[in-house]
């Protein structure tokens, strides 16, 4: 009998945990703030994006940078990219609600589906070029796979660093919707209710895991001034990413693609998913970088600026 109270006892405290942390991570709205150091910001679907280019054409088609999170910043590539600018134009921005670009207090304005659309315009209205080539880094992988689905005649090439898989790895959307903030909470705790103090202390969860992921932990110096991660736009985003591994239609997908990946990244961006989507994809070629973790393009620049080089001169 004493054990079944125990049992009875353990049940009742993991559900009142499972209800409170639902409460505490739904209840956070995205900060409210303007633009930040965006000089030459650029306006779309309403939200004033930081934005930055660099070089110039040359007969290769652009370059678009997508960073990670979700709700981190292009800051965390800290020029990694510049190089390109020698061959084409490169593009720096920050997706809605992340980094320095407009963040409204209005959760329903981050889904995936509206990143998709919002780099389609950017792709449209402001680069103004018929083709991309695609760069993305951790989540942003996951943003670039879906653009390249919806429109692949858009895409010359696809370059995937460290990347997700294309729902993350998460196909079922009542557990993440309902038991996510509980499995999110024994690892992290519990945000602040206040939406900035929240983005200020996921920032601080992310800075204090993050050398973890490199293969040199003495490194980490390689990974300041990288920006903040909100905290409201990266629940929202994260939640819309759940469902379909869209493998299927992976596998139509003619698109010349590399993946990129660190020996010392973790088995969710590293060797495993580079292994499963060039498996799926039927154009795809994988190298890993043993000397990196989940950033090589700083951890080892001169082989990353090189593999990127020889990839994008390939026919």
């Amino acid at each position: 009998m004493f054990l079944l109270y125990v049992i009875f006892a353990v049940l009742i405290f993991l559900m009142l945990y499972g209800v409170y942390a639902y409460y505490a991570y739904n209840r956070v709205r995205p900060a409210e703030h303007a633009c930040v150091d965006c000089a030459n910001s650029v306006t779309i679907h309403g939200y004033d994006l930081y934005y930055r280019e660099l070089g110039a054409d040359k007969g290769q088609p652009p370059v678009i940078l997508v960073h990670g999170g979700p709700g981190h910043s292009s800051l965390s590539f800290k020029g990694g990219f510049d190089f390109l600018a020698d061959q084409t134009r490169v593009i720096y921005y920050d997706q809605r609600g992340s980094g320095n670009s407009q963040i409204k207090p209005q959760p329903a304005d981050y889904t995936i589906a509206q990143l998709v659309d919002e780099l389609e315009t950017l792709r449209r209205e402001v680069v103004k070029a018929e083709k991309i080539i695609l760069v993305g880094h951790s989540f942003g992988s996951a943003l670039v796979q879906r653009y390249s689905l919806k429109y692949p005649q858009r895409v010359a090439k696809l370059i995937i660093v460290g990347g997700i898989r294309i729902n993350n790895g998460m196909n079922n959307r009542f557990i993440w919707k309902w038991l996510g903030p509980a499995l999110y909470s024994t690892d992290l705790g519990f945000p602040h209710a206040d939406p900035q103090a929240a983005d200020a202390w996921f920032t601080a969860s992310s800075e204090k895991d993050n050398p973890n992921r490199l293969f040199d932990k003495t490194n980490a110096h390689l990974l300041e001034n990288t920006g903040t991660v909100s905290f409201a736009p990266w629940r929202e985003i994260s939640l819309s990413l759940v469902g379909s591994d869209f493998k299927n239609e992976l596998r139509q997908l003619g698109t010349p693609t590399l993946f990129i990946y660190g020996a010392a990244d973790s088995p969710f961006t590293g060797q495993p998913v580079a292994a499963e989507l060039c498996d799926t994809l039927p154009n795809c070629q994988s190298i890993g970088f043993d000397q990196s973790g989940h950033w090589p393009f700083l951890e080892q620049p001169e082989k990353f600026q090189q593999v990127l080089k020889d990839f994008l001169i390939q026919k």
